[in-house]
């Protein structure tokens, strides 16, 4: 999608989101580790969205609700709304677009509160490789993943890959081993 269509979007986002009598923001972090979270603010039309984010989502400290919740990647969910099939790129009226320049992502023509979700997955997937520092070897950077984790008695540990909705969850949830994440 060129940046003149995101902006197409964005902007068809924006006015709708500017339409409706309430909003619902919600900030918090992708990731636990502060060397490595992302700060995400959610704006959405449905109390639903606001609060599937609001669990989602790791939740600042007042403290850094004053203080450190600076640049947060903002996702503008208009989902309600379709996007416009005669803006370029556009093959539907559904889009869900990511701008790492403006760190923004805007959805439309879906009420699937899962986009959210993904789009806070690839924002940590394009942005944690480079953390805490850009110029380090990869093997001192994070590794964001769409995965869960347990460790057995003998300090064995399982890791469960998979796309949402596979048992990753379940799997790791095994009365006899620990759960790591």
């Amino acid at each position: 999608l060129d940046y003149k269509s995101f902006l197409t979007n964005r902007e068809r986002a924006v006015d709708y989101l500017n339409t409706r009598k309430r909003l619902y923001v919600v900030d918090g972090y992708g990731g636990w580790d502060a060397d490595y979270r992302v700060p995400v603010r959610v704006i959405t039309s449905r109390a639903y969205h606001a609060l599937f984010m609001q669990n989602m989502l790791v939740p600042p400290t007042e403290h850094e609700l004053e203080t450190g919740f600076q640049s947060p990647f903002v996702i503008m969910n208009a989902g309600v709304f379709p996007c416009n099939r005669q803006t370029a790129g556009m093959t539907s009226s559904t889009s869900i677009a990511v701008s790492f320049k403006r760190r923004e992502m805007v959805i439309l023509g879906t009420q699937y509160a899962g986009e959210m979700k993904k789009g806070v997955f690839t924002i940590m997937n394009y942005l944690m490789p480079l953390m805490p520092k850009r110029d380090l070897p990869p093997a001192d950077r994070a590794l964001p993943l769409h995965a869960s984790a347990n460790i057995g008695p003998d300090n064995d540990v399982s890791i469960f890959f998979g796309l949402s909705g596979t048992g990753k969850t379940t799997l790791s949830a095994d009365p006899k081993r620990e759960l790591i994440g």
